[in-house]
């Protein structure tokens, strides 16, 4: 059985001169995680319409999230808030009960005003947030998504249900 390994670009500064390189190109192998084993995405309008407000009033939010085989989990999500304000955040926590993933990580990049503080001022902080597949057709229930919440202490092992959940009119959730 092959295995295909990713490569990135090699960039000064990114660690030992005794990397090797393939073909000349500055490439360097990744290490092999091995097979996704869950997987969640979602993409889409925010949860206004659950709050009975427009579609978009809260702009937009997307996320994904694998947990391979070695344990290692990787992914990020973005929540732009009204006004152009958001948070991005790198994921290193996924946990999948069924059809419902609760994803964590740390917030890389804030922008505009959260609250009453600064987005930026939450960069390094970890943040949490979950989302609900309820299958593709028109006739399932609404999938779901609950709030991007931070700062908070702890993002893995949280059980299921535990966040509030808002039903979504427009985007896809993915979970498995």
């Amino acid at each position: 059985m092959r295995c295909l390994r990713l490569l990135r670009r090699r960039l000064p500064g990114d660690g030992p001169d005794d990397a090797p390189a393939v073909d000349g190109l500055g490439l360097t192998p990744q290490a092999n995680t091995g097979p996704v084993v869950h997987h969640a995405s979602m993409g889409g309008a925010d949860i206004c319409e659950a709050l009975g407000l427009p579609t978009g009033c809260d702009a937009n939010f997307s996320l994904v999230a694998n947990a391979f085989a070695d344990g290692s989990v990787k992914g990020q999500w973005h929540d732009q808030f009204a006004g152009g304000a958001g948070i991005h955040v790198a994921i290193d926590c996924l946990d999948v009960h069924g059809n419902e993933a609760i994803v964590g990580g740390v917030i890389t990049h804030g922008t505009g005003s959260c609250g009453a503080a600064p987005c930026a001022t939450f960069e390094g902080t970890r943040a949490i947030t979950s989302v609900v597949d309820n299958g593709t057709s028109k006739n399932d229930p609404a999938d779901q998504l609950s709030f991007s919440i931070f700062p908070v202490a702890a993002v893995c092992g949280v059980g299921p249900g535990v966040l509030p959940l808002f039903n979504l009119t427009n985007g896809q959730v993915q979970v498995f």
